[in-house]
């Protein structure tokens, strides 16, 4: 999921630029929750802030690209006579479901006067995530657009190990840090933890030479090299294990993050583990275990390999350029 996904849900203010030692204690996993966030949140006031920012910038626009969950800009986009391309941002796909959001976009057509249903994959939905990844119980629409993510460094495993919660619940996520720090601390190989910019590394400073830990690291080289990914089941670090050919370890906490590690147990390219019970030792239990299941590693490269064959980025710029010239986006 992208950074700053749920900013203004939990806080008005962002304080992710002011480094701390506080972190939150780790609450369960509630999916409900979850999608009524979806629900009351992004078709509700942020789609109505969304777009009330957008709309003045309609009136010379050809074309609006936004994300998924940006319902605000597609009805104002719509209001305006102006096509949308929208572009997934979930993987699995089962955090925006059309049912559930009948009625509260209803209402935002409503607020906003807008004739029209709003259309929720707007004129052409692309998603720059291999097929598979998406859960089949949330399926994409016959006409998606697939297109191939951005490719990194190919995989060259060093028998490395890298770990993060993300930008988001890292500040959420209780002792989960502390586990994973002794989990790492047991494996015999060297090994990073990215805890974000929003927390400072030396509250952590109890740990073994051969892990370290940093604010920031460049999780797409270090997931070439890994041989396990930890991480707490974003979108993104789905798709960065993938493209490093690594397995992955998930701890899901919450938006999106318990279906991606639904993903990642069904499509056999890694495992999920509880993240409010999980111990060290079963922290440490799954990363060995990862580490040493040739299966999971093939599986991924296959699933890579499926990734990088998708079509390219300019391929699919010149498709949008001939439908918006042919009138074929509304």
């Amino acid at each position: 999921m992208p950074a700053g996904l749920y900013d203004g849900v939990v806080s008005a203010e962002d304080h992710r630029n002011e480094p701390s030692r506080t972190i939150a204690p780790l609450v369960p996993v509630d999916i409900e929750h979850e999608l009524a966030v979806v629900e009351q949140h992004f078709a509700g006031s942020a789609a109505l802030t969304s777009a009330a920012s957008v709309a003045p910038e309609l009136h010379t626009a050809d074309l609006l690209v936004c994300d998924e969950l940006d319902f605000g800009a597609m009805a104002a986009a719509q209001r305006a006579g102006v096509p949308v391309v929208v572009v997934a941002v979930i993987a699995s796909g089962a955090l925006v479901r059309p049912g559930r959001l009948a009625a509260p976009l209803d209402r935002l057509r409503d607020e906003l006067g807008l004739a029209e249903l709003i259309r929720l994959h707007g004129d052409l939905f692309v998603v720059p995530f291999a097929p598979p990844m998406r859960d089949p119980l949330f399926p994409a629409p016959a006409d998606t657009v697939w297109m191939r993510p951005a490719i990194g460094a190919a995989p060259r495993p060093d028998g490395s190990i890298v770990a993060t919660l993300g930008t988001e619940f890292n500040t959420e996520s209780g002792d989960l840090f502390d586990r994973i720090l002794s989990a790492l601390g047991s494996v015999d190989a060297p090994s990073v933890l990215a805890v974000g910019r929003d927390l400072d590394p030396a509250r952590f400073s109890a740990r073994r030479e051969h892990v370290r830990v940093e604010q920031f690291v460049d999780l797409d080289a270090l997931a070439a090299r890994a041989s396990v990914v930890v991480h707490h089941g974003g979108s993104g670090l789905f798709l960065s294990s993938v493209l490093g050919g690594a397995p992955q370890v998930v701890l899901p906490m919450g938006a999106d993050q318990p279906f991606t590690a639904r993903r990642v147990e069904g499509l056999g390219v890694g495992r999920a583990l509880d993240a409010e019970t999980a111990s060290a030792d079963d922290i440490a239990g799954a990363v060995a275990s990862a580490r040493a299941d040739r299966a999971l590693r093939t599986r991924t490269g296959a699933l890579r390999l499926m990734t990088t064959r998708l079509p390219e980025p300019a391929d699919v710029v010149d498709r949008i350029e001939t439908a918006l010239g042919s009138g074929r986006l509304r």
